[in-house]
């Protein structure tokens, strides 16, 4: 029996509006970009490093932050340990902040389940991406998962998702148009969300309209990608968090990164705060 299960909408939206925010901070951490200042022999320790300094220079004034898991994974053992070395530095420093994945991690029923205790028990995730390629299956494990929730991903902000999201099906629709109404109807327990792009607005225009303003949105393209911060004008103070990593992060590659870092996201949070959304 499915149960609705708003909680990590709840605490979401809350640290949103007390931080007065949207700003969700890729630590996608780039061991070859990482300044000099915080390189160790370890993997480990440099990527701990550079991610703790980012994290106390900006956890103040965002809700959020989405670590890209292939920047961990493709360092093998050290990746991985230091990516669940951050999340528990998260946690236990900074609580009301949620931690997402990047990992576009698409499963089905028992393995379904296996993700999510990767995810959520082994990682301590409170949220991640996933592709719908294989229909309701894909979303079905998750439905009950306190405080928990899955981002599936309804188009993609880079330029080649067109060559297979913006396909047309026999209806006349296109086939994110075709996702967006799939996933508002699998969303009946409150936590399985919508991934869209910053970088098609027309597009994302359509794909709010479709889903309606109850969803909740994990926005991808700002800073490096070229997203506009004018197309936000569209959604509700509430119901969106929006993801910029590398223009963040890697903002200056001197020992001032995390001052450099901070500064970033007071621009764009004023940016978007000056749009006076509802």
């Amino acid at each position: 029996m499915k149960t609705i299960n708003t909680g990590f909408l709840e605490s979401i939206q809350k640290e949103i509006l007390s931080k007065n925010s949207n700003i969700c901070v890729g630590l996608d951490s780039d061991i070859n970009k990482i300044p000099q200042s915080v390189k160790t022999a370890s993997i480990k320790d440099t990527l701990l490093e550079f991610n703790k300094k980012i994290i106390d220079a900006t956890a103040d004034i965002v809700p959020a932050y989405k670590l890209n898991l292939a920047f961990y994974y493709s360092l093998g053992k050290e990746g991985i340990e230091a990516a669940i070395l951050t999340n528990q530095y998260i946690k236990n420093k900074y609580p009301t902040v949620k931690i997402l994945a990047d990992v576009k991690k698409s499963e089905m029923l028992r393995t379904a389940e296996l993700v999510a205790r990767e995810m959520f028990d082994e990682f301590g995730f409170d949220a991640f991406t996933q592709t719908p390629w294989f229909g309701y299956d894909t979303v079905e494990p998750f439905l009950n998962y306190k405080d928990k929730a899955v981002f599936v991903i309804c188009h993609d902000s880079n330029p080649s998702a067109k060559d297979i999201q913006d396909v047309k099906l026999e209806n006349g629709k296109f086939l994110y148009e075709h996702v967006a109404k799939l996933i508002t109807q699998w969303n009946s327990s409150g936590n399985i969300l919508i991934e869209a792009p910053l970088t098609y607005p027309d597009i994302l225009r359509k794909i709010v309209k479709i889903a309606g303003e109850e969803q909740f949105f994990l926005l991808a393209g700002l800073g490096a990608q070229g997203g506009e911060i004018k197309n936000l004008k569209i959604f509700r103070k509430d119901n969106f968090l929006i993801s910029a990593s590398r223009s963040i992060i890697f903002a200056s590659s001197d020992k001032d990164f995390d001052e450099k870092a901070r500064e970033v996201v007071i621009g764009y949070t004023k940016s978007i705060n000056s749009l006076s959304l509802r």
